[in-house]
């Protein structure tokens, strides 16, 4: 569950990834055919499932590890594609006042929160080193 909740994270700042999510939520169901939740997102629209998975996000206890391992592993790839910084930058601190007190306040989402501040005085590498140690955080541990 904490994969689909990340896509609809996601979504949420602009980054929907249609494809993945219908793979992830076919390749879930499938392990789980009983599972309601699972049963009500396969029979929702994409735009609907990403409203109740947000819904979702901030009703059901999650594993909270797992979902922020699965949360920088997709944002990883969004970095590396992403060819404005500051864009970037702009969805990053949407996504981290987006994320529950309880992740925001940690690390590495907290850095998601100023990383984009050096660019004010034009210091792309220092922002760049800033969003690596926060995507590559669980890399290191």
């Amino acid at each position: 569950m904490e994969e689909l909740i990340v896509y609809a994270v996601l979504c949420s700042i602009g980054y929907c990834k249609y494809d993945e999510y219908i793979e992830k939520l076919d390749q879930l169901f499938l392990q789980n055919p009983q599972d309601e939740v699972l049963l009500d997102l396969e029979g929702r629209a994409y735009k609907e499932a990403m409203l109740h998975l947000c819904y979702l996000f901030n009703e059901m206890q999650l594993d909270i590890d797992k979902f922020s391992r699965k949360l920088m592993s997709k944002l990883k790839g969004i970095y590396i594609a992403e060819n404005n910084l500051a864009e970037f930058g702009k969805r990053m601190y949407q996504l981290w006042q987006y994320l529950p007190k309880e992740i925001s306040e940690e690390e590495p989402f907290y850095i998601l929160s100023y990383a984009d501040d050096p660019l004010s005085w034009g210091d792309e590498k220092q922002c760049r080193e800033l969003y690596e140690k926060a995507i590559y955080y669980y890399d290191i541990q």
